[in-house]
């Protein structure tokens, strides 16, 4: 049994790297939670984030956490929880490239030299911290059938951008010559809506501390008549020690980049103490 959900495991994470083998990244968090009373817990974590084949920073965050069970039936096979909260987070962007008149821009990630030889006009913007402020209202159903456990969480998730400002560089090509004037440009704060949609499965294997599980989550856009943004897949196995030690590892993959974070293969390592 274990061996067969170790080879159903690998084999699993070996299809979805080659879906998403361009970038990969780390995804790291290490948290606190306490037992306030029965069925409350309050929680405290930091993540770390990186991408760019682990050469880049994407964000590090902070956030606080309240979670409510509801409902929990007599076997304890059925429950129902609610969860609030906040987390503050420091966004890196990147640099970026832009032809003069041209709203779609261009690909970035590529050395601004290749523009400078083959004298296109162009804006270079500068890479820059934004700062966003995230809260979030979940709940969530979970049931116990046999040694599975599937859960569906729904989540609201609203998040403010903080505005930020930027030195953009203007490369110009007049004259067989070349000008730059910098300026300063800026973004201005906003606001996203999102709803989160999440199924997973664990399995607890009898006689074994490594319990592997797996989830599919789909973000909707709530400014955008719910239209799905992106989602990721997540496979892995969690382990506890002495009932306090809670270790989790993982691959995620993400099908697709928007303004908040990038797309691609992802390395998930966690751990939380609770007491």
């Amino acid at each position: 049994m274990k061996r067969s959900f170790a080879i159903t495991i690998f084999a699993l994470l070996t299809s979805l790297s080659s879906m998403g083998q361009s970038n990969w990244g780390l995804r790291s968090n290490i948290g606190v939670e306490k037992n306030i009373s029965k069925g409350f817990d309050v929680s405290l974590d930091a993540r770390y984030h990186q991408t760019e084949n682990f050469q880049s920073t994407d964000r590090w965050s902070i956030g606080l956490s309240l979670d409510k069970r509801l409902y929990r039936n007599e076997a304890k096979t059925f429950s129902v929880k609610a969860g609030l909260g906040y987390k503050y987070l420091n966004v890196y962007n990147k640099w970026s490239t832009k032809y003069k008149d041209d709203d779609e821009g261009i690909e970035d990630g590529l050395d601004p030299q290749y523009y400078i030889n083959n004298e296109y006009d162009f804006n270079l913007n500068n890479s820059y911290i934004d700062s966003r402020h995230r809260v979030t209202a979940s709940i969530q159903a979970a049931m116990e059938v046999g040694r599975f456990k599937i859960s569906l969480r729904e989540s609201y998730q609203f998040t403010h951008t903080d505005s930020a400002q930027y030195s953009k560089d203007k490369y110009r090509y007049k004259n067989n010559a070349w000008t730059v004037n910098t300026v300063t440009d800026g973004k201005s704060a906003s606001d996203k809506q999102v709803l989160r949609s999440k199924i997973g499965i664990d399995y607890n294997i009898p006689h074994w501390k490594y319990d592997p599980f797996v989830s599919y989550e789909v973000f909707n856009s709530i400014d955008n008549s719910f239209k799905a943004q992106k989602s990721r897949i997540t496979a892995g196995i969690e382990f506890s020690f002495n009932k306090k030690h809670n270790f989790e590892v993982a691959y995620m993959w993400q099908n697709q980049h928007d303004d908040d974070e990038p797309a691609g293969s992802f390395i998930c390592l966690g751990y939380k103490f609770e007491f």
